[in-house]
């Protein structure tokens, strides 16, 4: 899908602390895990998943987690993956909500 065209729109969040436990469990998977990133930065984004906290440790916590991974990534993959894409993502679907109210909400 990644490398398919007709799915440029699909993008991956791996903010999960299910697939971080994954990602960081061995050197192998450290190595596996930065390389894909680094392949495909502008398809991945971390988000934040967890589920009713009661501060903002748990969203430290998991990401956290990926410190051996992000330590691998070069420094634009981490900057599109820890906050570049989404920024990209959620500003174009701002201009593009407001286009379309303009266009249909009803005076």
């Amino acid at each position: 899908m990644l490398k398919d065209p007709a799915f440029n729109h699909v993008y991956f969040d791996i903010s999960w602390d299910e697939v971080a436990k994954y990602a960081v469990a061995s050197d192998e998977a450290i190595r596996r895990t930065s390389d894909f990133l680094n392949r495909y930065p502008d398809r991945l984004l971390f988000g934040t998943d967890t589920v009713a906290p009661r501060d903002p440790q748990p969203y430290f916590a998991v990401y956290n987690m990926w410190d051996p991974v992000w330590e691998r990534l070069t420094p634009e993959a981490k900057e599109k993956i820890t906050k570049g894409n989404y920024e990209r993502l959620f500003n174009t679907a701002r201009t593009r909500v407001r286009a379309w109210e303009k266009t249909h909400a009803k005076s």
